[in-house]
């Protein structure tokens, strides 16, 4: 596939479009029309945006879209319409979420909201001016309105804190995650936690005064530390910041969680954990390199119910290898013995950096078809489970374009999962990888500020990520509207 820009440069456009409907496909940019291949042409005149189809230099058909006014964002809509229009003529798909190809659909919802609009203007909007299907209209509405309790308590005065453990015993098949396998990594763990208590009592002293709604240690998955790493953590955490309204802990591999693991987390104020199978099926798990049973799923969820663990939450993903509606009711059925206060249901997204995305070609995987009915499969079995969608997000090269939803039963939600997605307040993010959140949102900003995302780099150049902290809190502290953010 290549394309050609004439008139304008809004290359991401182009490129979102083509990786809609040609996920995991090869594509470039060319400076004219290619005799081999399929190749088109998007072009902006005359307030019109026009995309033309070429199959090895022949012209097929043409779609064009006029804009409503000279404003950018308008002429990007209106290039992807165009764009999409075409592309849908040359495959037969229609996709769920139309043009919508942002992380946080939720987030134009609210916008919307927020500049006075009601419900059925939102609705129209999203159907005719983002083709999103009336199915996920109703799916993006129902949670915007879910997240809304949590949003609406926030103030200056509240912050999550991220804790990043990139640690783990083995690396999935489709993970793209910043994590090092703790075999390979033995000698370095201490040293990275020593690195990793220092940054926090740095960023300690910033949100000393701050009231914090959350602190979710995740990776990686910090249940591959020892447990006398895993205490020693929780102890920090304790004597750095302040009790935190909501505390997780991701213990997502079964095979790194021990009795007494689990008991650590208790006696630290840890209120919800995360205990992930992905799949209820061995087969699966062996394939994509999980290290565990089902059966020893099972019995490590027990097991933190036996120790008093009152929220677990349990992660699932759709469209593994050779999985279909089969594989996807058995998963449910289980789950729903067992009976988590929240099911985070991801659509397999095929990512840079994952094994997978190396050996794609490989494995039969999930048609759309297929993956829209397991979506279904998920709800029903969610609606049993008396739980609600409340938050939500999208990643690039998801199978057919879907999403990645968060279910919970009454007042089981995860703040920090929503606040991570709207980006309505700040989060203070440390460890490799992390990256921290500076939230304004009365002007819809978000500042940022990374950390590396190697172990060796992080423990070499803590300083220097301690120095991008102060010299990235010193200028939002600066900046208009956020004299006193810190020190109030």
């Amino acid at each position: 596939m290549y394309y050609v820009l004439k008139g304008h440069m809004f290359e991401d456009e182009v490129q979102s479009m083509i990786q809609l409907f040609f996920i995991n496909k090869s594509f470039s940019v060319s400076e004219c029309i290619v005799n081999d291949g399929m190749c088109v042409v998007s072009t902006y005149k005359d307030n019109c945006c026009i995309a033309d189809i070429y199959d090895n230099g022949v012209f097929c058909f043409s779609e064009r879209e006029k804009t409503h006014n000279d404003d950018i964002k308008e002429i990007k809509r209106c290039i992807k319409i165009s764009l999409y229009k075409v592309f849908k003529n040359i495959t037969g798909f229609e996709m769920p979420w139309g043009i919508l190809t942002g992380v946080r659909p939720c987030k134009r919802v609210h916008d919307m909201q927020k500049e006075g609009h009601k419900s059925d203007f939102i609705k129209k909007t999203l159907k005719e001016g983002y083709f999103v299907s009336d199915k996920k209209i109703s799916l993006v509405m129902e949670v915007a309105e879910n997240e809304k309790k949590v949003l609406s308590e926030n103030n200056k005065n509240k912050v999550s804190v991220y804790i990043g453990i990139p640690f783990c015993v083995s690396k999935c098949l489709y993970c793209s995650f910043t994590s090092y396998t703790v075999g390979q990594y033995k000698n370095k763990i201490d040293d990275y936690l020593k690195a990793l208590y220092k940054e926090m009592e740095f960023v300690s002293k910033y949100i000393k005064n701050k009231e914090i709604e959350s602190i979710y240690v995740g990776g990686g998955t910090p249940t591959s530390l020892s447990e006398i790493q895993l205490e020693n953590l929780m102890k920090n955490i304790n004597l750095f910041f302040n009790k935190p309204k909501e505390f997780t802990v991701e213990a997502g591999r079964p095979d790194t969680i021990t009795k007494d693991k689990l008991k650590i987390l208790k006696e630290y104020g840890v209120l919800r954990i995360s205990i992930n199978p992905q799949t209820m099926n061995d087969k699966t798990l062996e394939l994509i390199g999980r290290n565990h049973t089902v059966k020893q799923f099972i019995d490590i969820f027990e097991m933190a119910r036996s120790i008093g663990h009152k929220h677990i939450n349990t992660d699932v993903i759709l469209g593994l290898p050779y999985e279909g509606e089969n594989e996807t009711v058995n998963t449910f059925k289980q789950l729903e013995k067992l009976s988590p206060e929240s099911i985070t249901v991801h659509t397999l997204a095929v990512k840079r950096g994952s094994r997978l995305k190396e050996v794609f070609n490989n494995y039969k995987m999930t048609d759309y078809s297929t993956m829209e009915k397991m979506i279904d499969i998920s709800s029903r079995y969610a609606e049993k489970l008396k739980m609600k969608p409340y938050y939500m997000y999208k990643q690039k090269n998801m199978v057919g374009n879907f999403e990645n939803v968060g279910y919970c039963k009454d007042n089981c939600q995860c703040a920090y999962n929503i606040q991570i997605m709207e980006e309505r307040h700040s989060v203070f993010a440390v460890g490799a990888g992390a990256s921290t959140k500076l939230c304004i949102p009365e002007e819809n900003r978000v500042e940022r500020i990374f950390n590396v995302k190697s172990v060796e780099d992080y423990i070499n150049r803590i300083d220097e990520m301690i120095s991008r902290k102060a010299d990235g809190f010193s200028e939002f502290e600066s900046s208009e509207g956020n004299k006193g953010y810190f020190w109030r």
